[in-house]
């Protein structure tokens, strides 16, 4: 395993700590996501692709519910990747894991894997049709993908009832006023929401289909889908 030297930048630090006082359900979330693939899975040893894998919230969660489950974490982020990895080092479980510090698209895409998880990510990439196609190409036909985000219409009145609950959320969690603000500025310039039914548009034109949610709370939204036939990949 690479070096932990990442391990205490601040960035990576801060949201180990804050990251579940800022997401409302956050560890119901990535339970629910490990019941969904394992409903949808069908065999004994898979391959799962995890995008945006830093933090490893969703792969120790995995790890440790299925043992004959294979792992690859994508992350682009050095400090983040290096937060993962020392929580899967502490459970002693490397050899199940395989990583990869760069963007998916650097990732080859001979290797077909038979689920893939991306978990409050998207919301990160703007132009999130690539992305998804990226992830679908390297399925198999009728693998499940598990994915989360920030979903809704910034200037709808529903988005910022959404948003006044997320202060109390977090307030109730302790933070201080500045962490929903420095969220809030970040809406459309870092951060970028998706109304669902726009997803699931971007979701069936790279190539998925069968969408159906399994989480919401508040403005996250979670979808579970399947692949389909691998002709999307020629569009």
């Amino acid at each position: 395993m690479k070096g932990n030297q990442h391990w205490h930048d601040p960035v990576a630090e801060s949201y180990a700590a804050t990251i579940s006082h800022k997401v409302p359900g956050y560890h119901l979330l990535h339970e629910l996501s490990v019941d969904v693939l394992e409903t949808e899975i069908k065999g004994a040893a898979s391959r799962i692709l995890t995008v945006g894998a830093g933090g490893g919230e969703e792969i120790i969660n995995m790890l440790q519910r299925k043992e004959d489950w294979l792992i690859t974490g994508v992350d682009p982020s050095a400090s983040m990747l290096d937060m993962a990895k020392q929580r899967v080092s502490q459970l002693h479980m490397e050899a199940r894991v395989t990583w990869y510090e760069t963007a998916l698209n650097k990732v080859s895409a001979e290797a077909v894997y038979d689920a893939a998880v991306s978990l409050l990510v998207i919301h990160f990439v703007e132009n999130r049709l690539p992305f998804l196609q990226e992830i679908a190409r390297r399925l198999q036909p009728g693998a499940p993908f598990v994915l989360a985000f920030i979903q809704g219409e910034m200037n709808s009145s529903a988005f910022q009832q959404e948003l006044h609950m997320l202060s109390l959320f977090m307030k109730r969690q302790g933070l201080g006023k500045e962490v929903f603000s420095s969220f809030n500025d970040r809406l459309g310039r870092a951060t970028y929401p998706v109304p669902e039914e726009e997803m699931r548009g971007h979701l069936i034109e790279a190539g998925f289909r069968d969408i159906r949610p399994y989480f919401q709370a508040g403005m996250i939204k979670g979808l579970v889908c399947k692949r389909g036939r691998r002709e999307a990949d020629e569009r």
